[in-house]
């Protein structure tokens, strides 16, 4: 009999060990940047940035200069071009961004277009100035509506804030090609 008390003992915790596990949030879900949605007139104030998402244009196509040299990428998905306005709030300030689908799932910026000409990757951005740059994405299409544009400064800075800037009602018409000019 005291053989069959410690077992259930045993089988118990580890079910409520396993419950615990499962239940808990993880270190990465519990350490994230806080959320800040955009006003009514579109800006979005972060604590390092303030940002407006200027519009969206989508394409199978794109065209840019790159050191002289004609550059053409296209894709089977979508690219997405989110053109942005951005200015720093207290020092210079670089500013990365993901698209957050329809379906939750996030997109980074696209590696295969580097270098463009007002890259959010190379940008840099200066107090009282307001910005200019683009931001690409290749994603499924029907990961657009519904969407919304999330903009953190670049780093580690996992308790800082992350600008959620939502997609207009209106989504782009699609683009045969697309240029990126300066």
């Amino acid at each position: 009999m005291n053989h069959f008390v410690n077992l259930v003992v045993v089988v118990l915790g580890g079910g409520l060990l396993g419950m615990m596990m499962n239940t808990l949030p993880s270190y990465d879900s519990s350490f994230q940047p806080f959320g800040v949605r955009a006003g009514e007139n579109g800006v979005g104030e972060g604590r390092l940035f303030t940002a407006e998402l200027a519009g969206l244009r989508s394409s199978g196509t794109i065209s840019y200069a790159q050191f002289g040299k004609e550059v053409v990428r296209d894709t089977s998905a979508i690219f997405l071009v989110a053109e942005l306005a951005i200015s720093a709030r207290e020092k210079s300030q670089q500013v990365e961004a993901i698209w957050l689908g329809a379906t939750g799932r996030q997109y980074v910026q696209s590696a295969r277009i580097e270098s463009f000409p007002r890259a959010l990757s190379l940008a840099q951005f200066e107090p009282g100035l307001k910005g200019q740059a683009f931001a690409v994405f290749e994603l499924p299409e029907d990961e657009i509506a519904g969407g919304q544009l999330v903009l953190m400064a670049r780093g580690s800075m996992l308790m800082d804030s992350a600008v959620h800037l939502p997609a207009p009602k209106v989504l782009p018409a699609r683009q045969v090609s697309l240029r990126l000019e300066p």
